[in-house]
């Protein structure tokens, strides 16, 4: 898996979307402490919080599309800046007006760079072998994984040490500076929208062997690789035909959601998301129940610990790695004390990674051409959506019953899961294309 960033700048690319996956996983705990500390309300705290993710889940498909359109570059800079900024001004205005707070809160949620998406897109384009694309889907799970461990884990030992502003502001400058790093790179900036070719149809003309590579696939070369010594008429037909995509996915309404695939996608991470969102409120509502509330982090840390340990291990279908998410929780009804807990915990986050990974393959074959960074961001808002779907309904249960109502929501969701991505076939879209040729 790691054999991918011996490519040029690669490790570099990493280790910035890897600040800016940790600012992530910090800025809603960060906003959560900081609006409680300065209001003394957990009610304006979950306010703010909220907003914040309404704006990601409307801005990320906006953002998806002005990349496709216009390029990464000028998009990933401008919305650094202004999710930098927002995020600072609301650490800057402790006492303003709570409505004025929200309305920051939403346009920092609707600015957040979409460096991974873009990230994925520039695996796509530098990596040739099926193999090691496979490896960088797998790769981006984990990176996704270590920020929902270690983000919130900075979030909170620096508002132990009674800075709750603080830790709002360095999440708002590592955002800020990596994105900025990032969009700099030379491959950020040179990578064209790519989609890998599907498998061919067997009533399909076969393509002569020798076609130059820069004409196969609408890719602008980048420095040092084997299309930088393409014809230059050649390389000049795949940026036209690059160019004439993105505008024909910006003239269209529906953008990614053409693709019957991505909606299939869509819907199948809003089940997930309800999971996500009821395994949350689950590990709060264990740990309260047992007069240790800060111990929910230990519970979700386990969540995500399996899910990053899952990442390597598991190769299954998507079918399959949902049938075992539906059984992984069911454990979790167990009357066991806290510690047991964190063990199951961690086995029921296991397929969590994987499921994510066949996500980001899915995406990259699906997206009609010239929306593949949109496509992205449509998955992530899925993901969000349920997750506030699930957290919400999980937290009604649980209200007028006990955590593990919150677990049976999560274990619907989980069936959900496997009965969309069943009926919709989504296996047979993220098989590798085929070997034959």
């Amino acid at each position: 898996m790691f054999n991918i960033l011996r490519k040029p700048y690669a490790a570099g690319l990493a280790a910035t979307n890897l600040l800016v996956r940790l600012a992530g996983g910090a800025v809603a705990l960060a906003l959560v402490l900081f609006a409680e500390a300065t209001r003394g309300s957990f009610a304006a705290a979950g306010l703010v919080a909220g907003c914040f993710a309404v704006g990601t889940a409307c801005g990320a498909p906006l953002t998806g599309r002005l990349v496709d359109r216009l390029g990464a570059t000028r998009v990933l800079l401008g919305t650094a800046t202004i999710h930098a900024g927002a995020l600072l001004a609301i650490a800057g205005l402790p006492h303003a007006p709570l409505g004025m707070v929200t309305a920051v809160a939403v346009l920092a949620g609707a600015a957040r760079p979409p460096v991974a998406a873009w990230m994925r897109g520039i695996w796509v384009a530098i990596l040739d072998d099926e193999r090691d694309r496979r490896a960088s889907y797998r790769f981006e799970s984990a990176l996704l994984e270590i920020g929902f461990i270690a983000g919130p884990l900075i979030a909170g030992l620096v508002a132990a040490l009674g800075r709750p502003a603080l830790g709002l502001v360095l999440t708002a400058l590592i955002a800020g500076a990596a994105t900025t790093v990032f969009a700099l790179l030379p491959p950020a900036r040179t990578a064209a929208q790519h989609r890998p070719a599907a498998p061919p149809s067997p009533t399909a003309t076969p393509q002569p062997a020798a076609a130059p590579p820069a004409a196969a696939s609408p890719v602008t070369a980048l420095p040092g690789t084997a299309s930088d010594t393409a014809p230059r008429g050649t390389a000049r037909a795949g940026t036209r035909a690059a160019a004439q995509a993105r505008a024909a996915g910006s003239r269209d309404v529906l953008g990614a959601l053409r693709s019957g695939a991505i909606r299939t996608l869509v819907v199948s991470r809003t089940a997930l998301g309800v999971t996500i969102g009821a395994v949350q409120v689950a590990a709060a509502g264990f740990a309260a129940g047992q007069g240790r509330a800060g111990f929910a982090g230990v519970l979700l840390g386990g969540f995500a610990i399996g899910s990053l340990i899952g990442s390597g291990a598991l190769r299954l279908r998507p079918t399959v790695l949902a049938t075992v998410m539906c059984v992984a929780l069911a454990p979790l009804l167990l009357p066991v004390g806290l510690w047991w807990l964190a063990v199951l915990f961690a086995a029921a986050g296991a397929p969590l990674a994987p499921l994510n990974a066949v996500a980001y393959e899915v995406t990259e074959r699906a997206a009609p051409a010239g929306t593949a960074t949109e496509a992205r961001m449509w998955t992530s808002t899925a993901t969000m959506a349920g997750t506030a779907l699930g957290t919400a309904a999980a937290g009604a249960v649980v209200e007028h019953g006990s955590p593990r109502a919150a677990v049976l929501v999560a274990v619907l969701g989980a069936v959900a899961t496997l009965a969309v991505d069943a009926l919709g076939r989504i296996g047979d879209v993220s098989k590798p294309a085929s070997r034959s040729a």
